[in-house]
């Protein structure tokens, strides 16, 4: 074993890893330009005045993420979002034609403790909306997403839906200080995972009484289907203004939704996502897989986050699919059977003549010039050493090429699969592997 291993919580990804991995993100950015999002990138690393503004990540932000003091002694840190990063973007070309589609597949690191099925460098796969205030913004995100889920394999899953002005809403009914309203979003978003009973007592700490506990607990456990939970949130909320407003949100996005073929909505009053930035209507997609990983996709609207960063009044929404979660569930569930590698067959050379291998050189070009990936011996390799070499590789197919092939002028094509072998002129082998 060699003396370095990768940092903790990150990880070396294998050729048949990135294999599998490729074919996500060929699909999920398939899918997103169907839709009419473009791609963009933005650096791994930015200010930290940016990432711990308030309102965006904050400072509560700073004991998860990866800060540094550059050689300038500047505060930065690793992007922990790709939404943050875009943002500051469009805040700083204002010129950008409205909507501002846009979509990024990229690396984003947290400092959370590494435990199964959690990293602190992971991929995620984004798409945002800017300039758009209307649900129809919000209604495509989650078709788009649906729809890239779709194209993975995955049958069963359902939406949740929820939106922020319903939960200020639940705040200010159950008697809780305006400004302690992060701290309860935070704690509620533990819910999940944590269990009622340790958030009741976080919230407590942070000064909510049991009486206020309570109203929300009760509230934020209404869910169900669309047209029956809404209804319960009006006669629960229906006066408060802000409130009322998320719900006719709602109903827009489910209504919009439905156009688009997205059915399996429910809504669910106990949804949070925990970042600051969100504005309005928040979602998460579950599959219903034997892997159990949570939602693997979500997002929501944040309407002020592009004039936080200095641009001018923006509304803004998207959404995420988690790759990490999505890769899990696909290979625990056998959803992801591809070759191990893109090369198509292997070339191996009888003999040390070196007039075989300037003509292996000279096919591999040849197949390559048509579209055919191949490899070449570069090894001197006994035949046998080829063979178990292009079988551990997973290439399918084998061409053996020696003096007596080049005199005949006929090669042998070596299905390794079928464990069959063709005798085939040049032309027949091009045609054999195009």
């Amino acid at each position: 074993m060699g003396r370095f291993q990768p940092p903790r919580g990150t990880r070396d990804f294998m050729p048949d890893d990135m294999v599998r991995r490729e074919y996500i993100f060929g699909k999920v950015r398939s899918v997103f330009e169907r839709f009419g999002f473009r791609p963009m990138e933005t650096p791994a690393f930015e200010s930290w005045d940016l990432l711990g503004a308030k309102g965006g990540g904050g400072d509560a932000i700073k004991d998860e993420i990866y800060l540094f003091r550059d050689k300038g002694k500047r505060q930065m840190g690793l992007r922990f979002v790709l939404t943050v990063p875009a943002s500051r973007v469009v805040a700083t070309n204002p010129q950008l034609p409205k909507p501002f589609k846009r979509y990024q597949i990229g690396r984003v690191w947290r400092y959370d403790k590494p435990q199964a099925g959690r990293f602190r460098e992971f991929w995620q796969s984004d798409i945002d909306v800017f300039g758009s205030s209307g649900m129809e913004a919000e209604a495509e995100c989650i078709a788009t997403l649906v729809a890239a889920i779709e194209s993975l394999g995955f049958k069963g899953f359902e939406v949740r839906l929820n939106n922020r002005k319903i939960l200020n809403g639940m705040v200010r009914a159950a008697g809780v200080n305006k400004g302690k309203s992060e701290d309860v979003f935070r704690s509620l978003d533990k819910i999940e995972k944590q269990g009622e009973s340790k958030v009741r007592k976080e919230l407590c700490l942070v000064g909510i009484d049991d009486s206020s506990i309570d109203k929300l607990m009760r509230m934020i456990g209404i869910s169900g289907k669309p047209a029956e939970a809404l209804a319960s949130a009006r006669r629960e909320l229906g006066k408060d203004k802000e409130a009322a407003e998320g719900i006719n949100e709602l109903e827009d996005v489910v209504s919009l939704s439905k156009a688009y073929g997205v059915r399996n909505i429910v809504i669910d009053f106990g949804l949070v996502r925990g970042l600051d930035y969100y504005t309005g209507p928040i979602y998460e997609i579950k599959a219903k897989t034997k892997t159990s990983v949570g939602s693997i996709a979500g997002g929501g609207r944040y309407d002020k986050l592009i004039e936080l960063y200095g641009g001018p009044p923006t509304p803004a929404t998207g959404g995420s699919i988690g790759v990490e979660r999505v890769y899990e569930i696909l290979c625990a569930e056998g959803m992801l059977d591809l070759p191990s590698t893109a090369t198509r067959v292997f070339i191996a050379m009888v003999g040390d003549n070196p007039e075989v291998k300037r003509n292996a050189i000279q096919l591999s070009q040849k197949l390559r010039a048509m579209g055919v990936a191949v490899e070449t011996d570069l090894m001197d390799r006994k035949l046998k050493q080829c063979f178990e070499y292009a079988e551990k590789a997973g290439i399918p197919y084998m061409i053996i090429m020696g003096e007596k092939e080049m005199k005949e002028g006929r090669l042998v094509l070596k299905d390794l699969k079928k464990r069959e072998q063709k005798r085939l002129t040049v032309s027949g082998v091009i045609k054999e592997l195009k």
